[in-house]
C-alpha cells in the first residue's frame, strides 16, 4: 500500500524550509516546461480560475501568474508548504487539500495543473486522483499533467537532511493516458523529453487533456 496521506504530508512539513529554498527557482533551468506553461496561462487565463495541484512552495503557480493568469489558487497536502508559498508569494492564494479526497466545489475550475503532483500514488490510485480532478473542472476545461517515466519507485530514508520514510513513483506513459481516459479527459498532447543535467535522470512526461463529460 501506498504511504498514509498524513505520513507525506508530515514528511513535507518537515522538509519544507530547505525545499522552498531550492526549488523556488527550478523553472529557470527547464526551458521546456516554461513554454508548455507559458502556452498554457495563454490559453486558460479568460477560462476562470486555474488550480495549481500540488503546488509546493508556489513556483509554478507564480510562473503561471506572471505568465498571465490572475485567476490561480494552489493546492499542496503539506500545510508547512503552503505555509512558505504564503511568504514566498504573498499576492497568490494558497490552500490545503487532498488529491484523492478533493473537498473543493464541483465544476467550478477553469483549468487545472499537476506538475509532479502523482508522485507519491500508486499507479492503481491514478483513477481515483483524476476522478477528483475531473469533478472540480469547469467542462471542456484544460488538464496540464507532468511525471516521471518508468516502471520503478525510488525510496529514500534521509531528505534534505531529515530522517524520512518516502517513495517517489514512476509511470508508464500509456497506463496514465488510459486513467485518464477512464476517468473522463480527452488526450489532447502528449510527449516525453530527457531530463535537463541539474534533474533527477528520469524522462519527463507531459499531457495535456480536456474534460469531455460530466
Amino acid at each position: 500500500m501506498a504511504k498514509p496521506k498524513t505520513s507525506i504530508a508530515a514528511i513535507y512539513d518537515k522538509v519544507a524550509k530547505k525545499y522552498a529554498v531550492q526549488f523556488k527557482d527550478e523553472l529557470q533551468e527547464k526551458p521546456l516546461d516554461r513554454l508548455l506553461l507559458e502556452a498554457f496561462a495563454k490559453d486558460n487565463k479568460r477560462k476562470g480560475t486555474l488550480i495549481d495541484l500540488g503546488c509546493g512552495p508556489g513556483q509554478t503557480t507564480r510562473f503561471l501568474k506572471d505568465a498571465g493568469q490572475t485567476e490561480i489558487t494552489g493546492l499542496d497536502l503539506s500545510p508547512e508548504m503552503i505555509s512558505q508559498a504564503k511568504k514566498l508569494h504573498p499576492d497568490i492564494d494558497f490552500q490545503t487539500g487532498d488529491l484523492l479526497t478533493l473537498t473543493l466545489p464541483e465544476n467550478t475550475y477553469g483549468s487545472a495543473i499537476a506538475f509532479y503532483a502523482i508522485v507519491h500514488f500508486y499507479p492503481d490510485q491514478l483513477p481515483q486522483v483524476f476522478t477528483q480532478v475531473h469533478k472540480i473542472l469547469k467542462p471542456k476545461a484544460q488538464f496540464l499533467l507532468s511525471f516521471h517515466c518508468g516502471d520503478k519507485f525510488i525510496h529514500l530514508d534521509e531528505w534534505f537532511d531529515e530522517k524520512v520514510d518516502i517513495d517517489f513513483y514512476m509511470f508508464d506513459p500509456d497506463q496514465v493516458i488510459q486513467s485518464l481516459k477512464d476517468a473522463g479527459f480527452e488526450i489532447k498532447d502528449a510527449l516525453v523529453r530527457y531530463p535537463y543535467p541539474s534533474e533527477h535522470q528520469t524522462q519527463r512526461a507531459y499531457i495535456k487533456c480536456v474534460k469531455s463529460r460530466k
